[in-house]
C-alpha cells in the first residue's frame, strides 16, 4: 500500500493513494514537514489517518487529543536536530537511531536497495518497481530543506 525511506538526511515515498484493493484511486502526499521543522512519513489504510496524525503532531502529539482508539499507521517522525521516532499502530513513539528506516508494504525492497547502495529516491522506485500497491510520483524531502514538498499542487 505504499512504501517511505529515510535514508541519511532524506525521506522519500511513493504516492499511489490506497483504495482498499488493487484499483488504482489517485496519489497523494506521505511525507510532510512539520511547523516544528520536523520530517514525518505516513502510511495507513485509514481513509484520513495521515492528515489527522500530521495535525495531531502539529498541534504537540498530546496524550489528551487522542484520535481514533485503534489506529492502523506506520510512521517515521525525524526532528530538526535529527531524533527519530517510529510509530506502528499506536500513539506511543518508539525512539530509534540509524541512518535508514522504511515502513509500508514496499520496506523490503527498499531496505534491500540500499543495501545494494541506492539512495532514499532510488530505494522507492525500486520498491514501486516490485510492490504492486507502491506507485505514483516519488515525492522527497530533505531534513533541512526550506522548501515544501508540493508545487502548485503536484508532487
Amino acid at each position: 500500500m505504499s512504501v517511505v525511506v529515510y535514508h541519511k538526511g532524506v525521506m522519500a515515498a511513493d504516492s499511489r493513494a490506497y483504495s482498499g484493493s488493487a484499483h488504482p484511486a489517485g496519489n497523494k502526499l506521505k511525507i510532510h514537514r512539520l511547523k516544528d521543522g520536523s520530517i514525518v512519513g505516513i502510511t495507513s489504510n485509514q481513509v484520513g489517518m495521515p492528515e489527522a496524525f500530521v495535525e495531531w503532531l502539529n498541534n504537540g502529539g498530546s496524550r489528551d487529543d487522542l484520535m481514533p482508539a485503534s489506529p492502523s499507521l506506520s510512521a517515521i517522525v525525524v526532528s530538526p536536530s535529527g531524533d527519530i521516532a517510529l510509530y506502528d499502530d499506536g500513539y506511543t513513539p518508539s525512539r530509534v537511531w540509524g541512518d535508514t528506516f522504511t515502513i509500508g508494504s514496499g520496506r523490503k525492497y527498499a531496505l534491500g536497495a540500499i543495501a545494494m547502495g541506492a539512495d532514499a529516491k532510488r530505494a522507492v522506485e525500486v520498491a514501486i518497481e516490485h510492490d504492486l500497491w507502491c506507485g505514483g510520483p516519488i515525492t522527497s524531502l530533505a531534513l533541512n530543506d526550506t522548501l515544501p514538498p508540493l508545487v502548485k499542487g503536484k508532487p
